[in-house]
């Protein structure tokens, strides 16, 4: 018995993975069942391996100030909320990085996480069909279209889909040819959701990285035809989306016409109204920058600084800072602020020192949408942004080991 449930601890996370794409209420019940095996493999633990990890210790660290911040500056109202969705923070790295993991368990995560994408997005295609029908064509946009999640999160899981996609499956099912075409067939899938998606950030960081992909990774493994082919696809799904659903583009040229001047401080859209609310940010940091004022009370004390403006449209909608390196600082002050930037620019910069491609597109990938959604206050955003960092890092620690022992 003890055995299966050691073969179950190992497959967990590629159930996980698979699961990621369709929302935190199916992927939290695994998560448990994962955590609650790891008690009938304490003969693979391997404590020393965590401590001597820069990753383990930092997202560690983040709990751990984001804990104390609540039970100093403690409401009631949000301080278990603000702990539970930060868990992962505690859980993850102790599931990756003290148990000892191989390749084909780290392949497997890989292809589960872009087989869960797939799937996720031929469902949320398949319902707009089904709206379509009926006369309703919004379903083929924005946050309609995406079902399980915000569009802005759905399309940054199907941004790093597609660095799974081009880093390794035309690489590893390279003896099936007849692969590579459905390699190609999962990218532009991936590239048509995320612009039906049509988040900003999500179209910008896919512009970000795919031709840095195709450059640094690819150059000499992919023939011209094959680049003429991708640049074709892009075009074509761009250009038929523009026809059928210009409100897609609509939504993302808003962003060039934004000033303070134009804002309407009614505004509930949070496109419009993040200027002012950055703004108020800002304030709030330079009278709160040592400790912040608590992470359970930075939302509330966000809502006094909308009511004092007059930012009734940001008030009324209780948007939150919509930038985690403000939501952090607000709560947790300079030094939960210098943790975030370790696990994001530090991973960047990390990833590219060692030559670390992916771990290095994936921190750009996290860091970009940092910049506009304080994603770190849901779910969705902290178990994608933990369970990768987390599951990156073993991965070339997995690499590295293989490669020394031959």
């Amino acid at each position: 018995m003890v055995k299966n449930i050691k073969l179950l601890f190992y497959f967990f996370p590629v159930i996980i993975a698979f699961l990621l794409p369709f929302g935190n209420a199916i992927t939290s019940p695994f998560i448990a069942l994962w955590f609650i095996t790891s008690f009938f493999c304490f003969k693979d633990l391997v404590i020393a391996n965590g401590w001597k990890n820069l990753w383990f210790i930092s997202t560690l660290l983040f709990f751990g100030i984001t804990t104390i911040s609540n039970f100093i500056f403690y409401n009631p109202n949000d301080a278990l909320s603000a702990i539970e969705v930060k868990l992962t923070f505690l859980l993850f790295p102790f599931l990756f990085f003290m148990f000892k993991f191989n390749s084909d368990v780290a392949k497997r995560v890989i292809v589960a996480f872009v087989s869960g994408c797939m799937f996720a997005c031929v469902f949320c295609i398949a319902r707009a069909f089904a709206y379509l029908f009926k006369g309703d064509s919004s379903y083929f946009y924005y946050s309609n279209f995406s079902f399980f999640m915000h569009s802005a999160y759905f399309a940054m899981y199907l941004n790093l889909a597609v660095v799974f996609v081009i880093l390794f499956y035309f690489k590893w099912f390279k003896n099936a040819p007849s692969f590579k075409y459905i390699a190609f067939g999962f990218i532009t899938l991936f590239l048509l959701c995320i612009l039906l998606c049509a988040s900003k950030m999500g179209i910008i960081t896919l512009f970000i990285l795919l031709p840095s992909l195709l450059i640094m990774e690819l150059r000499n493994r992919i023939k011209l035809k094959h680049y003429l082919i991708g640049i074709t696809s892009a075009v074509i799904i761009s250009v038929s989306i523009y026809a059928v659903f210009p409100q897609v583009f609509d939504h993302l040229r808003s962003v060039a016409v934004v000033t303070n001047k134009n804002i309407d401080k009614t505004a509930m859209e949070s496109s419009s109204v993040r200027v002012l609310i950055w703004d108020e940010c800002t304030k709030i940091i330079k009278e709160n920058m040592l400790f912040g004022v608590g992470v359970s009370k930075a939302n509330e004390t966000l809502y006094a600084g909308y009511k004092m403006d007059g930012l009734t449209g940001a008030l009324e909608g209780k948007l939150n800072a919509h930038n985690q390196f403000f939501q952090t600082s607000i709560g947790m002050g300079i030094i939960g602020l210098l943790n975030l930037l370790l696990l994001t620019l530090g991973l960047t910069i990390y990833g590219l020192r060692k030559k670390r491609n992916l771990i290095f597109f994936f921190s750009t990938l996290i860091t970009c949408n940092f910049l506009v959604e304080s994603m770190l206050q849901t779910s969705a955003g902290t178990v994608f942004f933990v369970f990768f960092l987390c599951f990156l890092n073993v991965f070339y620690k997995i690499q590295f080991n293989e490669e020394n022992s031959k």
